[in-house]
Formats: structure tokens, sequence, C-alpha cells
């Protein structure tokens, strides 16, 4: 149950890492597939950004940067877990950081496709916060 916690933390922190491509694309995102045009932004345009007019801006490649940082945080956490690289003392102060960062950045690039990494992100910071996460206590962390 532990290397399954700790696979899931580095798979999303894969794919939260994965999230900085579109910071890094040209302007507009990546097209939206036909199936969800009706969405006003595209995968990777920030709604925020485009709203305050810097989405030619260096602050995107900033965003980009900041979805690298949450990604390779909760990477860490999942090797912390496993005690491999990280100290295993360290894997919740990676996670949490990488949760919180990678919470911040769905919700300037919102989108619907978010809507799983938006789910498990909150589901690991509330279990991080509160104490008695009987999971995290059955898996001995």
């Amino acid at each position: 149950m532990k290397i399954l916690f700790a696979v899931l933390l580095i798979v999303h922190g894969l794919i939260v890492a994965g999230q900085s491509s579109g910071s890094f694309h040209p302007v507009g995102g990546v097209k939206n597939p036909s199936w969800l045009a009706w969405w006003p932004g595209n995968l990777g345009q920030s709604w925020l950004f485009s709203t305050l007019g810097v989405e030619r801006s260096p602050v995107v490649r900033a965003g980009g940067v900041i979805w690298l940082a949450a990604g390779a945080a909760l990477v860490a956490a999942g090797l912390g877990v496993l005690g491999f690289v990280v100290p295993s003392s360290g894997w919740r102060s990676f996670a949490l950081a990488g949760g919180a960062l990678s919470l911040v950045m769905l919700a300037v690039y919102l989108h619907p496709l978010y809507v799983a990494g938006i789910g498990s992100s909150i589901a690991l910071v509330a279990a991080l916060l509160s104490d008695g996460w009987p999971l995290l206590e059955r898996l001995g962390l």
C-alpha cells in the first residue's frame, strides 16, 4: 500500500509538471478537442493572465516554472515515501508544497480537464493538514 501511495504521488507530480508545456507553448495554449469547444480558453491558457492582459509577458513563463516546481515537489514526496533519494522525514513537506502549488496553478489555469488534478490535490493537502487521516496512519507515514 505504501508503494501504491508513493506511485500515485509520483504520477501526480509528473502530470502536474507536464502541465507546464502549455505555459511554454505559443500564446493560445493547446487547442481544445472539438467536444470541448464550449470552454472559453484553451488547455494551458490562463484565464487570469488573459484577463490581466499579460498572456504575452514573462509571467506566463514563470507560471510554467511554478508548474515544474509543483511537479518536482510531488515526485520528491513520492520518492521520500519510498525512502529513495529523498529522506523519508521530508515527504510531507514536499507533498504539501507540491499540492498547494498545484492548486494555485490549477486555479490560475482553470480548465475542465483539470477536475481530477484539482480533486487529488485538494485531497492530498486536506489529508496532510489534518492530523488523523486514516490512510496515512495505516501506511505508517
